[in-house]
């Protein structure tokens, strides 16, 4: 076995354990995903991180097998985002190095496209996969990293997929998933139009993250579970308006429109930001 399982837990997940540990013959210290070998979302998991290489997705070196158990060497990343937002007087707080929030926001918007432009959908975006990566030898350089894949699927050309199960944190899912969940909990299961979704339901939950981390920790739709997804689903951003810079507030609104259809893509996301550099605007 090349990867060394240690004792602290970093994080845990419905199907996997994430411990600090070391792998290969350096023992270069990384994140050991611990998942059952047949457990939901493994293999999707595996097969998207190994797709996928950009500075703002979490890295996989290596994965391996024991009798019950696989395990991944993942990028030791310092803290999830939602620990930025913990209180003061709890110990697990990151307190650590933060890129400006212009910065935040775009190293997340050029990870989701070029997810998207790898023809995947993550489909599970939430704050605790978002983790803040920082690089200890090069003047506390810090990036953040999209993690969490095991509920990424493929999309055909038009960025499309079947939508054969609901998954996903529902505060986190975009109304068009929310509204077909609804329709499933109450027995309508022949829904062709209703069958598939797109990319854009990222960029939902992409501008969920955004207003959360600008209102520093606060989701945009409210906080209390049913209001949260009420008001999703009758496209009541309750918290928007809190945020400061009107520049902020445009780009999340467009992101968090009701239709796909009239909802910008990921790479609009990131053309509305480079352009609001080039501009020297402030977020």
């Amino acid at each position: 076995m090349e990867i060394d399982c240690g004792n602290r837990v970093l994080g845990k997940g419905g199907y996997a354990t994430v411990f600090e540990g070391v792998w290969g013959v350096n023992r270069r210290p990384v994140a050991v995903k611990r998942v059952f070998l047949h457990a939901e979302g493994t293999r999707q998991e595996e097969e998207a991180l190994r797709k996928l290489d950009h500075p703002n997705v979490v890295k996989l070196f290596h994965a391996e097998s024991g009798i019950v158990l696989r395990l991944f060497a993942l990028e030791l990343c310092q803290a999830s985002l939602e620990r930025l937002f913990l209180k003061e007087e709890d110990p697990r707080k990151y307190c650590g190095p933060m890129p400006a929030p212009a910065q935040v926001l775009y190293q997340l918007a050029t990870g989701l496209d070029y997810i998207h432009k790898m023809k995947l959908v993550h489909r599970d975006l939430k704050p605790e996969n978002v983790l803040i990566w920082v690089d200890s030898k090069a003047d506390n350089k810090v990036l953040m990293k999209w993690s969490g894949f095991g509920l990424c699927e493929p999309v055909d050309e038009s960025g499309s997929y079947d939508v054969t199960e609901i998954k996903g944190t529902l505060n986190y899912l975009a109304p068009e998933i929310l509204k077909l969940k609804i329709l499933k909990d109450n027995g309508q299961r022949n829904i062709p139009e209703l069958q598939r979704a797109t990319v854009k339901s990222d960029v939902f939950g992409e501008g969920l993250i955004f207003g959360y981390f600008l209102s520093h920790g606060k989701h945009p739709f409210g906080s209390e579970h049913p209001e949260v997804q009420s008001n999703i689903i009758n496209q009541n951003p309750v918290n928007v308006e809190k945020i400061h810079s009107q520049y902020s507030q445009e780009l999340i609104l467009k992101m968090l429109a009701d239709e796909p259809e009239n909802r910008i893509s990921s790479s609009d996301v990131v053309d509305y930001l480079e352009k609001l550099r080039n501009q020297t605007e402030t977020l």
